[in-house]
């Protein structure tokens, strides 16, 4: 059981339903403000419940407001990488078109194609950020997303998304969508 003495001149106990509020002596009269204790342990007290898990990346729908995702071949649904920003820039279709230097662990995921198109990095595409003048992505980015803010270039981050294969640029490898990405 863990008690508290609470500012009022009570004391609370958790896991005693008797204990509701028990008066607490007053301390002598004082000019000085009364220290605030922390909680009191009884001999019988039990261990402080494990401490939370960090939380696990927010992954969404693949497709949702994908513009002709047939284009793009699903090989993860949710994938977390990490690496350093090399180029941000914005496409008419409302994405950003963000490159991102894989830290060595996640090399295998490049392709040639990202070799020959995109400097050796992964694509991150965080999807209808801004402005879409592209006339067949106006449908899917109607109503608008969240904005994912995007860190700047070289800086080294976590991102999450839909691993995919690009097929309309040679098959080129994205995260798209990019659900998040953080900095770190």
């Amino acid at each position: 059981m863990v008690c508290f003495a609470l500012i009022v001149g009570l004391a609370a106990c958790e896991g005693d339903p008797k204990a509701a509020a028990t008066p607490v002596p007053s301390p002598a009269a004082s000019t000085s403000p009364s220290p605030i204790t922390s909680p009191i342990a009884s001999p019988s007290a039990e261990p402080a419940p494990p401490s939370p898990t960090p939380a696990a990346p927010a992954c969404g729908d693949p497709t949702a407001h994908v513009y002709h995702a047939y284009r793009l071949q699903l090989i993860d649904p949710c994938r977390t990488v990490t690496g350093v920003i090399t180029s941000i820039r914005s496409e008419a279709d409302g994405d950003y078109h963000v490159r991102l230097m894989l830290d060595p662990q996640f090399a295998s995921m490049l392709r040639p194609a990202n070799t020959s198109g995109e400097h050796g990095d992964l694509v991150l595409e965080p999807i209808c950020q801004h402005a879409v003048t592209q006339a067949d992505a106006m449908a899917p980015c109607a109503g608008g997303l969240p904005l994912i803010p995007i860190p700047p270039i070289g800086t080294h981050v976590s991102a999450t998304g839909s691993y995919v294969l690009d097929n309309q640029h040679g098959g080129w490898a994205e995260l798209h969508p990019l659900f998040e990405i953080h900095a770190g």
